[in-house]
């Protein structure tokens, strides 16, 4: 029976509540507060850029098209109000009074598993970081989805119960198989790639207060952070949750998103809902969709940690980011019908709709904008000077990004100096990343095939 069935929900005393919005009021505060801040860049820096290009320049050089000038000063505004906006009404919201439920200070038994397909590599340290949670009642399931390499012989030294799958079912399959097996009131999935702090579970458990809590999320953090690439990653996993999750969760009660290595769920909730599905390439971003349209909240508790390897290949990083991409496409696609509807609050009025348009669509307009923004300067008949017009506004716009990536990196308490220097080069990578969402916009079109 589900036990929104068993639990009746209090009625609403507001329409806010009845949305899952958080801080109504604050919330318009943060929302007119980033739209001045929006508001006297757009109107102030361009001028202040004209002033630069004059003292570099001379103001002789100055003396360009109407046209010339105006082209720059609208992909200034793109830039302001298609990124610059969203940042700081994110940050704003992040940074809202969090009205936190009481803690739980039950124990339940838990079962921890961990699918695997292919990781001889990673599988120990996963396994040894698993055996030492300090949590009194819990079990470790490793489910290993036909590996063809020394996956199996190394999870059987440890004291493990094993599920072994004779051929590849997909990871949907091999967590569904864990499920069917837990005996824990409480299941918590992790990655074979990953590594999990002690205290993971008392802090997952803890938020479970609430019958109508079905999932509880934790932080990823990157091992290390010694490459270009690897840099790059980590300030993207820091702005996602120290940024928008807390974001969501600070303006609604649930976040998008429960992600695949760490993250706790109610056994009797996941089992209502039917397990994961192997209809996406996302099953934890479907999943935590199916609960929320069954009146659920999915929560974020950014305590718990698990720690995760960065890809440090772009082939592979490609290959992955396109995956992930299609995945949430597929998702989308699946869970159509809560888009708009306030079926799941804030999340799907808002937070899911723009993920989606400006998500993808972002994608394109850069893509396009590194086809039209060369096209203009060749076509414009006087190149070098519009070069050094334009690079007043390149610099300033980075000079604004790596803002934002410093500020995501304070609010996450993870300010390395490697970190904060490297938010100054981040356009290459957020270009990369456009073009594997384009991508995977194509091959979900063809219906190309993808495993995981």
């Amino acid at each position: 029976m589900n036990r929104a069935d068993n639990t009746a929900r209090p009625a609403c005393r507001n329409p806010a509540e009845c949305l899952k919005v958080k801080n109504p009021g604050m919330m318009i505060l943060a929302l007119l507060l980033s739209v001045f801040v929006s508001v006297l860049l757009w109107r102030g820096l361009p001028s202040f850029i004209d002033s630069i290009n004059r003292m570099l320049f001379g103001y002789d050089e100055l003396f360009i098209p109407a046209w010339l000038h105006g082209t720059l000063q609208m992909f200034f505004a793109i830039y302001v109000w298609g990124s610059l906006f969203p940042f700081v009404f994110f940050s704003l919201l992040a940074n809202l009074p969090d009205k936190k439920k009481r803690s739980s200070t039950r124990l339940p038994f838990v079962s921890v598993i961990i699918p695997s397909f292919n990781e001889e590599s990673n599988i120990s340290r996963c396994i040894e970081s698993a055996l030492a949670i300090d949590y009194p009642f819990y079990e470790v399931i490793v489910v290993d989805d036909g590996s063809r390499d020394l996956t199996v012989p190394i999870i059987e030294n440890y004291n493990v119960s094993v599920i072994r799958l004779r051929d590849n079912h997909g990871k949907s399959a091999a967590l569904n198989r864990g499920l069917e097996r837990a005996r824990g009131e409480i299941v918590f999935f992790t990655d074979s790639d990953s590594y999990l702090d002690p205290m993971v579970l008392k802090y997952l458990v803890s938020n479970f207060s609430d019958p109508f809590t079905g999932a509880v999320a934790g932080k990823v953090l990157l091992r290390k952070t010694d490459s270009y690439l690897k840099r790059m990653q980590a300030i993207e996993y820091l702005y996602g949750q120290s940024v928008i999750k807390e974001a969501q969760v600070r303006s609604g009660y649930s976040v998008s998103i429960c992600p695949g290595p760490v993250t706790a769920f109610r056994r009797d909730v996941l089992l209502e809902a039917g397990g994961f599905k192997d209809r996406t390439l996302a099953e934890d971003f479907d999943i935590t969709l199916d609960l929320l349209e069954k009146g659920y909240e999915t929560v974020y508790e950014p305590r718990a940690i698990a720690y995760t390897s960065a890809v440090n290949s772009w082939s592979v990083l490609k290959k992955q980011r396109i995956r992930w991409s299609r995945g949430h496409l597929q998702v989308y696609r699946e869970h159509h019908q809560t888009l708009f509807t306030g079926k799941t609050g804030l999340l799907s009025l808002f937070w899911l709709p723009y993920a989606l348009f400006i998500g993808f669509g972002s994608a394109f307009l850069e893509m396009m904008f590194i086809v039209v923004f060369p096209s203009i300067v060749v076509l414009s008949a006087m190149p070098l000077t519009f070069l050094k017009f334009g690079i007043a506004y390149m610099l300033v716009m980075e000079c604004l990004t790596a803002l934002q990536g410093a500020i995501s990196l304070l609010q996450s308490r993870h300010n390395s100096v490697s970190l904060m220097l490297s938010t100054f080069l981040t356009q290459p990578y957020r270009i990369f990343l456009s073009y594997t969402r384009v991508v995977a916009f194509s091959d979900e079109l063809k219906n190309k095939r993808s495993t995981w």
